[in-house]
């Protein structure tokens, strides 16, 4: 096993690059660096500069790499196929020039699902033909990736049309395994109710990225029990430092292990961009619990 360890914007509350209450990106990518990571996602579209050069001269002297970017669209929406397509051209331009290797694909969060997330038996769910719709526009948005030398890579979000166990294996068995590979994130895993060590180790031959996120047991509890909504979930503190939560690293690690997994981890912390959120000391947190309880582990004990 063979973990790198980057970080990204949405720890420090980015997910949409207009948002008036986001922090400069000077700021963000210069904690990121200063928390102890090597390498960054590159967030919403336009958040970080977009021109070659000026994203390369803010990021090297904080020797910062620029591991992915990430479509965040409403993928399950036909009639913004086109629309996502463009941002998925604009964003690679981005990315190439910089040595990325992944683009993150993941449905945008939407109602109901968000209103029903981590609710796997009450879900609304799309019709087969919605549900084709879906896997076309994520085949097309890949066949562009792969133009430009970067893999693309699922992400079951929690609000999404691809979150329950049920999506993700319909996903994986719709989409050219050569094509879409899997992007596993601990935390939206734990919310929806699936063993992120499990899903890994069933899709070791496509697991090509990890995202690291821990959850609250009680919060998430209450919130799946009362129906709240992903985002009113997030604004009460749902997601924690790495070690903080319920998700079982130790089970992810033998896991790792296992499959030898070499490549990749982006730990993140969604939180709300308005609370005070203490970005900088949780992402140092989370990368030193990672490397005691994982990376170090490892190499004192196997």
């Amino acid at each position: 096993m063979m973990i790198r360890l980057s970080n990204a914007p949405c720890s420090w509350g980015i997910e949409f690059a207009d948002n008036p209450e986001n922090p400069p990106y000077h700021h963000v990518i210069k904690e990121i660096s200063k928390s102890g990571y090597k390498a960054t996602e590159l967030g919403p579209l336009g958040y970080l500069p977009t021109d070659t050069q000026e994203l390369s001269a803010a990021l090297a002297p904080l020797d910062l790499k620029l591991i992915a970017g990430t479509i965040f669209k409403h993928l399950h929406d036909s009639s913004r196929c086109q629309e996502i397509l463009d941002y998925t051209l604009a964003t690679c331009r981005v990315l190439a020039p910089q040595g990325a290797k992944y683009m993150v694909v993941i449905d945008h969060v939407s109602s109901p699902r968000t209103d029903q997330a981590g609710q796997a038996d009450n879900a609304t769910r799309l019709t087969n033909s919605q549900w084709d719709e879906m896997m076309l526009t994520i085949t097309e948005l890949s066949k562009i990736c792969q133009q430009y030398n970067i893999t693309p890579v699922l992400h079951p979000h929690t609000g999404t049309y691809i979150e329950y166990r049920d999506e993700i294996d319909r996903a994986m068995a719709d989409l050219d395994p050569e094509q879409v590979k899997l992007c596993v994130d601990t935390g939206h895993c734990q919310y929806a109710g699936i063993d992120p060590a499990e899903l890994i180790r069933s899709y070791a031959d496509r697991v090509e990225y990890l995202h690291f996120k821990d959850i609250k047991a009680d919060i998430h509890h209450q919130v799946v029990s009362n129906s709240i909504d992903f985002y009113s979930a997030i604004a009460q503190g749902i997601f924690c430092p790495l070690g903080d939560g319920c998700v079982n690293f130790n089970a992810i690690r033998s896991t790792l292990i296992d499959i030898s997994y070499d490549g990749w981890v982006t730990v993140e912390q969604d939180v709300d961009p308005k609370a005070n959120n203490s970005a900088l000391e949780n992402a140092e947190a989370s990368r030193c619990f990672i490397e005691d309880r994982v990376i170090r582990a490892d190499m004192t004990s196997d």
